[in-house]
């Protein structure tokens, strides 16, 4: 019988998140955050201080940022991992735009430790989230 309700109470708070599944943000290390409209839904960045440069974006229906759509945490470049594949990753700017983030990012490169400057976005859909996407070259890779 525990085991009923227990799924019940998941079920009832996945249909009051909008389907979206979220782990807690440990808001005493946010570096930086913003919150606007985009695309008729209210969307908030939170980039963490001790997270390696990793961006959660998060779509709500209202601006009180209660009725969670979506959320998704990005800590890639395609498939490149900011703590893995990155000696290091750091946000310097985000913007809003009519239908996206615009982001400037550093990338200092794991072997030799060579910099390059990010122009960087993540599309932002209605209720949709997409990958960072950069003009940026590593090895034979472009991003």
């Amino acid at each position: 019988m525990r085991e009923i309700a227990a799924v019940l109470a998941g079920l009832l708070l996945m249909d009051f998140s909008g389907g979206a599944s979220t782990q807690p943000i440990d808001y005493e290390n946010v570096g930086m955050a913003g919150a606007q409209k985009v695309m008729g839904k209210w969307v908030r960045y939170i980039v963490l201080r001790e997270d390696s440069a990793c961006i959660t974006v998060q779509i709500f229906k209202a601006a009180n940022m209660e009725g969670l759509v979506r959320q998704k945490t990005i800590c890639s470049l395609g498939n490149m991992h900011f703590q893995y594949d990155f000696a290091f990753v750091g946000v310097r700017k985000i913007e809003f735009e009519p239908d996206r983030l615009s982001l400037e990012m550093d990338f200092f490169n794991l072997r030799g430790g060579a910099r390059k400057d990010g122009n960087c976005s993540i599309a932002i859909g209605n209720g949709s989230i997409g990958d960072l996407e950069c003009s940026l070259e590593y090895g034979s890779e472009y991003y």
